[in-house]
């Protein structure tokens, strides 16, 4: 029923864009860009800037009231969605140097990225712990050649990489960044609009995370999207629609 609707609004989209200008479509990639970055930073809850700094300073570049890093995360974040968006445009494929330099730039002037960890960490709340690091190249290794013989849908595909990245955390910080990303970027590949989610779903969220870790099942997260996507061509169409 709702992968009906989904198409139904995707159709829908596609007669909209018709008649839709420059301007109207820009309004509305700047504003899913902020609220992207804005929601992308705070999952950890360790980066406070707010919505309204985040609009700022993706306007302005600066601000003089929050540290360095929580900045360099924001803007970070917003390089590295147009790095996927224009990768997109280009038809480049999802491959393990792709993974690291889009990981790289997520960590840019912050730590070193793109290089796999080689430490074990703990995850805070999460009953299921990443691999021992000296797993992390074979894990990374399977999860691409896994990918090429994957035979689901889209959006199957575009969940699967998400909880793929999550469950094996091959970099020391930024996976989740990173997977929702990707996430995205699989998405766009296959002619979708890119979602965001934000701290309303962070519960949902992090579930669908746990029920892949321990029983490798998508069905959570193919919920998730699922509802996401629905609910993300809805707004769109409403707003070429006035």
């Amino acid at each position: 029923m709702e992968r009906g609707l989904l198409e139904a609004e995707k159709k829908h989209l596609l007669i909209a864009l018709k008649e839709a200008s420059k301007e109207e479509l820009q309004k509305i990639e700047s504003v899913f860009e902020l609220e992207q970055a804005y929601a992308a930073i705070g999952f950890e809850g360790k980066n406070h800037i707010t919505r309204a700094e985040v609009e700022r300073l993706i306007k302005a570049r600066q601000l003089l009231d929050r540290s360095e890093r929580e900045q360099k995360e924001v803007l970070n974040h917003v390089k590295a969605y147009e790095f996927v968006k224009k990768a997109v445009e280009e038809k480049q494929p999802l491959t393990e140097d792709f993974v690291k330099d889009l990981h790289q730039i997520i960590l840019e002037d912050i730590m070193v990225g793109g290089l796999y960890r080689q430490v074990n960490i703990q995850l805070m709340g999460s009953t299921h712990q990443p691999p021992d690091h000296v797993k992390v190249y074979d894990r990374m290794k399977k999860f691409f050649m896994n990918l090429e013989e994957f035979e689901g849908d889209a959006i199957e595909r575009a969940c699967y990489v998400h909880l793929s990245i999550s469950k094996i955390h091959p970099f020391v910080d930024g996976n989740g960044r990173l997977a929702r990303l990707l996430m995205n970027f699989v998405l766009m590949q296959n002619d979708y609009l890119p979602i965001s989610i934000s701290h309303d779903q962070i519960q949902a969220y992090f579930h669908a995370l746990d029920t892949f870790k321990e029983q490798k099942d998508m069905t959570p997260m193919m919920e998730l999207v699922n509802g996401l996507l629905i609910k993300r061509y809805n707004e769109v169409n409403q707003l070429l629609n006035k």
